[in-house]
């Protein structure tokens, strides 16, 4: 982890676990709750982990990419104002969120990478770290893909990795904060939050990022009631709550609610 990588991850947990503190959603849960060590780990180790291996991925998906976009179609995208490259960058990434995140759930054998951030039984924003390699690396090399075709600019890139990097703990954060209305466009905490409920009814929905609306085109939105929560989160239990036992977990047996998948 770079020195700014770190001011980046403290700065965030500052305003993070004041949210959490201040408008709790989970009212009863702990600051440091079960399993705050090892996902920790996953910040230093697994984080160290994903930045070298999506270095690689991402350099040899670009070098394919380039070519798909003819180099008149990359000036025209550049050409255009950034706050426009903004919101086409932020639809087009999202839409390519929503669509590998869903094929991690639905195909076997991604799910078995996947499972490991699903095995957080409370939510807060350092659960937002506990993620296998491999899972991540995948997800950051398909989700850079719009990017790496179409050519954008610096600024509107810089301006949405730095949003992703924000709001992607705060969805996982044990706070009731909202967008209000914006929330009807906007992931929030408790949008996210029933994606990783572990309960029937709310599985394999909002697999959105920053937006709600390919959930909602898709038929894949789920939320009982505007001021209803999850009672329980994870994957019952089918991962060990150790370091190793992500790591190793994929290549082994995962269960959930009856499921089972043999590595």
């Amino acid at each position: 982890m770079s020195f700014v990588d770190f001011l980046f991850f403290a700065g965030a947990g500052v305003v993070l676990l004041a949210l959490e503190r201040l408008l709790p959603m989970h009212t009863e849960q702990k600051t440091l709750r079960s399993g705050w060590k090892i996902d920790l780990v996953h910040v230093f180790l697994t984080g160290t982990l994903i930045r070298i291996g999506a270095t690689f991925t991402i350099l040899a998906a670009s070098m394919f990419a380039i070519s798909l976009a003819p180099d008149s179609i990359r000036q025209a995208v550049r050409d255009q104002p950034d706050w426009l490259e903004f919101v086409e960058l932020l639809l087009l990434s999202d839409l390519f969120i929503y669509l590998i995140h869903r094929t991690c759930h639905a195909v076997p054998f991604l799910w078995r990478f996947h499972a490991v951030h699903h095995s957080s039984e409370q939510l807060d924003w350092l659960a937002t770290y506990r993620v296998h390699p491999f899972d991540q690396i995948l997800n950051s090399t398909v989700i850079a893909l719009p990017a790496l075709v179409l050519g954008f600019s610096p600024i509107p890139l810089f301006i949405y990795a730095v949003i992703y990097r924000v709001h992607a703990p705060l969805l996982h954060s044990n706070t009731r904060f909202s967008f209000g209305p914006l929330g009807l466009l906007f992931t929030s905490p408790r949008f996210h939050h029933w994606h990783h409920a572990d309960e029937i009814e709310a599985h394999d929905h909002n697999f959105g990022g920053q937006l709600t609306i390919f959930d909602r085109l898709f038929g894949t939105y789920y939320q009982r009631t505007e001021s209803s929560l999850p009672t329980r989160y994870g994957v019952g239990g089918a991962i060990p709550l150790t370091y190793g036992g992500h790591m190793l977990q994929p290549f082994r047996t995962i269960s959930r609610v009856g499921e089972t998948v043999k590595a």
